[in-house]
């Protein structure tokens, strides 16, 4: 099955849960700039339901495909997808791997739901082989949005302080809770990558879909820069 099969086999249910599968053509230039690295292993930290991860193994024929999730329903999802499945907490576990096992680490919206991102970068550079790659897809606190959430007094979506209810956000913003507790800024992110001894090589904006037709003008006028998209993508390597 090729990627563009894939595109609709991951709606239905991803998009529920992952904003990255809502802004495909984002990722897309993303993966363009490593499909001729002939990958034969990769893991996705924090795989869901498992679609995106078997659509970028299909852009990318990748043969081997490993993911990592906390929910069992999700793994289980993952696993009938011919992903192989591992329930671990990105917060403090090591991954059941050697060194140098992947040519591939993708993660996609998992580390907003994280308290601290050392392990998760530590771990990513240890399992990853020499020249391989990482792919980051998560929200932007330094986002339009989040900046002028903030100069209004609003919270940051992204950024929450109750289960039960999000306070103090923006009008337009989803009122359910997203398990979101940290959110970073790209240059935050950029600065972890180089301190646990990844490259960057490409940084793009993403900029899932919004029901609200402010937002997806916005969006569209903010997307030249990164660094002010409601999300970005970061493509690095371990040297």
């Amino acid at each position: 099955m090729g990627a563009e099969q894939w595109i609709n086999e991951i709606r239905p249910i991803d998009r529920s849960i992952g904003a990255t599968a809502s802004d495909l053509p984002s990722l897309n230039r993303v993966l363009k700039q490593i499909e001729n690295t002939k990958a034969k292993k990769m893991i996705d930290l924090g795989c869901g339901y498992g679609g995106l991860t078997r659509y970028v193994a299909e852009y990318l024929n990748i043969p081997e495909i490993y993911g990592v999730d906390l929910d069992d329903d999700r793994l289980s999802h993952a696993t009938s997808r011919h992903v192989n499945t591992y329930k671990l907490d990105l917060n403090r576990d090591r991954l059941p791997f050697p060194d140098d096992f992947f040519d591939l680490v993708v993660s996609f919206g998992a580390l907003e739901h994280m308290v601290y991102f050392d392990n998760f970068f530590s771990e990513s550079f240890r399992v990853l082989a020499k020249d391989g790659h990482i792919v980051i897809a998560m929200p932007n606190l330094g986002s339009y949005v989040n900046r002028i959430a903030l100069l209004l007094g609003y919270q940051p979506r992204d950024v929450e302080i109750s289960f039960k209810f999000p306070p103090g956000i923006l009008p337009f913003h989803a009122r359910g809770f997203t398990g979101h507790i940290h959110s970073a800024t790209l240059g935050a992110i950029k600065q972890m990558l180089k301190y646990y001894g990844f490259d960057i090589t490409k940084v793009s904006s993403l900029s899932p879909y919004h029901s609200n037709k402010l937002v997806r003008v916005a969006d569209k006028t903010f997307s030249f820069s990164p660094s002010l998209s409601r999300r970005f993508i970061i493509l690095g390597k371990k040297p």
